[in-house]
């Protein structure tokens, strides 16, 4: 009995022993591999509609003014006499950084300017053109520099037709290899058309 108790002793005095030593903690093991993503949750409810956008312009923001018909002025030109007025803020910023071109047209055929324009076999001017704002008023204006004709005054001429596009400078420079001055050619390639055309003040 007194044996049994003694080994009794001895075990509980080990566990003691072996319970208070206490080892270095090892190295942290490789992280597992990944496990498969969970299912997508629920889509949430969809957001109030935003307000109406303004309506857009033909041509990528490019725009076609016509005169109609119209004779040049004593000076040969047709000066203060095409222009749009009264322009907002947007449009001054607009037609202030636009490319401006001009085509004449004359015996149905349109004749870019700076150019010359031929009106019959004996008579042809040159023309080139001004553009600018002032007081809120875009203008163009038309100015014979040579005519043809052994006569000392210039000469008075007509235009069938004087139309004006305005294109955003980034625009004409992506559309490099049009041949601008065409003016059917640069109406495709801007995809306007005539229901497109606005028409200035004279």
């Amino acid at each position: 009995m007194f044996k049994r108790l003694l080994l009794f002793a001895w075990i509980g005095l080990m566990v003691v022993l072996v319970s208070g030593c206490k080892g270095e903690q090892g190295d942290v093991g490789p992280a597992g591999p990944k496990g498969d993503a969970g299912a997508a949750g629920p889509a949430g409810p969809a957001g109030p509609a935003g307000a109406d956008g303004q309506d857009g312009t033909g041509g990528g923001g490019a725009a076609i003014l016509s005169i109609g018909e119209i004779g040049t002025t004593a000076d040969g030109g047709v000066v203060g006499r095409i222009g749009i007025d009264s322009l907002s803020a947007e449009e001054d910023e607009f037609y202030n950084s636009a490319v401006v071109m001009v085509y004449v047209k004359v015996q149905g055929v349109w004749w870019p300017l700076p150019g010359t324009v031929i009106f019959d076999d004996e008579k042809a001017s040159d023309f080139t053109f001004i553009h600018g704002i002032q007081q809120s008023t875009f203008f163009v204006d038309i100015i014979n520099v040579r005519w043809y004709e052994d006569v000392q005054t210039v000469p008075m001429r007509t235009f069938e037709d004087i139309r004006i596009i305005l294109v955003p400078g980034a625009l004409v420079r992506t559309s490099a290899e049009t041949d601008w001055k065409d003016y059917n050619k640069a109406v495709e390639a801007l995809g306007l058309s005539e229901s497109d055309v606005k028409t200035a003040k004279r």
